[in-house]
């Protein structure tokens, strides 16, 4: 029986515990240790105070590239019984005017800057096509013309400066960052997804919150340690591994086989790594991918939907902060006759914005709103509630240049060969990306030479568990 240990009950870290127990059955006897009282990390869905409306105060939304080819993800989510609802936005709100179509583009921003905008959405998708972007490996990134020039150098070449300002506004919340302080090449994946009919985007009915409840009741052969902070990890006189960790104000041990770590980016740095060799490994690990980047949510309940005389998208793209995301909560989830608006402030407008206070923020939110929605939401408000990401998602995922998936989730192979990172910032800062850093780090236990012999992998399931991510 191999002793594996997961440090991290976010996303990837259940779904790391999800994919052992598929792949390995009875192999793996698996902890999973959890610093907070809750399992989700970033996937958190939240009710308000004064009637019983839910929201997302985290990660809002998973891609579906199914009518393309394999799409693991959904393929969990159907394997885990969850229903999935698509949402969509093409609206963006510039200079106060609300810009639903081309005919509204034109209209407020010029026919020029129209075309610029659909020159640019066009050139986007040649040097992205959709097959590309689901088949191609992760490390032919390295190879694109944009993987070294910043976003807003490829931003610069929009002559019109409408259409770049309506460019910058709709990716802003996309990225979590500034232009400057990420790559052309991530500013192009998240360009083509504003292309109508590129990638298909959804939430999962009753809350994303859904999916890591439903991940946590599969597992069966998983011991879940909540409130278990880990402080250490360092290789023990057995070839294994020994995790410190803290429960109930005393330092607790216990050693392992194997090691996932599933943790933020962030929170790298709150272990200690035993052992020069790892030591550095890991530091060099955390400062190759250290580009944070910050998310802030604001969520409003109104008594009635009142935009949607003026807006029936999703979501839609408004000019203040910097740019930032406005969800309809209420067009996803039944929140009866009320409505509810969900603000994704990014980059640096979070992060100057994240020690305000909360009704200060919930005031800047309402006051960001066009006028002929502003008097309603003085009017109809509510509720505020205000979520604070500092730091939680990556502004250059994947680092630069692309390193190869192994070396990735392996940070000191050598003499630490059962220690393994999972990470969305290895990949592209998504559920998705997340999902397949999983998996392919639960494939590379069957290479650990000392554990080969115990750990048949099962290849004929037929289930999610059994798709190879096309970034491999």
């Amino acid at each position: 029986m191999t002793r594996v240990a997961i440090i991290g009950a976010g996303p990837g870290g259940l779904m790391t515990a999800y994919l052992l127990e598929r792949k390995y059955k009875n192999s793996c006897q698996t902890t999973l240790f959890e610093a907070t009282d809750r399992v989700g990390g970033k996937i958190l869905t939240r009710r308000f105070d004064c009637v019983p409306a839910i929201y997302e105060a985290g990660v809002a939304e998973v891609y579906d590239y199914g009518m393309i080819g394999p799409d693991p993800l959904q393929q969990l989510i159907g394997e885990l019984g969850l229903k999935t609802t698509p949402i969509d936005g093409q609206t963006v709100v510039v200079d106060g005017k609300v810009l639903r179509n081309e005919h509204e583009i034109a209209e407020h921003c010029g026919e020029a800057a129209l075309m610029a905008v659909e020159d640019f959405r066009r050139r986007a998708a040649a040097m992205m096509p959709i097959e590309t972007w689901h088949e191609g490996f992760w490390q032919d990134d390295n190879e694109h013309p944009w993987a070294r020039r910043t976003c807003e150098e490829i931003l610069n070449e929009v002559a019109d400066p409408a259409a770049r300002k309506f460019l910058k506004v709709a990716v802003h919340s996309d990225l979590a960052t500034e232009p400057h302080l990420t790559s052309g090449l991530n500013g192009l994946k998240n360009f083509v997804m504003d292309v109508p009919g590129y990638v298909r985007q959804c939430s999962i009915d009753g809350g994303m919150e859904m999916l890591p409840r439903a991940l946590q009741e599969n597992l069966i052969r998983t011991r879940l340690e909540l409130n278990s902070p880990v402080v250490g990890v360092e290789k023990n006189r057995n070839e294994g591994y020994r995790i410190s960790f803290r429960r109930n104000r005393r330092i607790e041990q216990q050693d392992f086989d194997a090691i996932f770590i599933a943790l933020p980016h962030n929170w790298l740095n709150s272990i200690e790594w035993g052992g020069e060799r790892l030591r550095r490994a890991m530091t060099e690990h955390i400062a190759y991918y250290d580009r944070p980047a910050h998310y802030l949510r604001i969520t409003i309940l109104f008594r009635k939907p009142f935009w949607q005389s003026l807006i029936t998208d999703s979501w839609f793209m408004l000019d203040a902060f910097g740019g930032c995301c406005v969800y309809d909560e209420s067009a996803r989830h039944d929140v009866g006759e009320y409505g509810v608006l969900g603000w994704l402030v990014a980059g640096s407008d979070a992060l100057t914005l994240v020690n305000l206070d909360d009704r200060t923020l919930v005031n800047r939110a309402i006051e960001s709103l066009p006028d002929g929605l502003y008097e309603e939401a003085h009017e109809h408000f509510i509720e505020g509630k205000v979520h604070r990401w500092a730091a939680a998602v990556n502004a250059l995922p994947g680092g630069c240049p692309v390193r190869d998936t192994r070396a990735a989730h392996l940070p000191e192979a050598k003499e630490h060969p059962g220690i393994f990172v999972v990470g969305d910032y290895l990949f592209d800062s998504t559920l998705n990306g997340v999902f397949d850093s999983a998996n392919l780090a639960t494939d590379l236990l069957h290479s650990m030479p000392l554990l080969v012999d115990d750990l048949p992998p099962h290849p004929s399931k037929k289930s999610a568990t059994c798709f190879s991510p096309q970034q491999q």
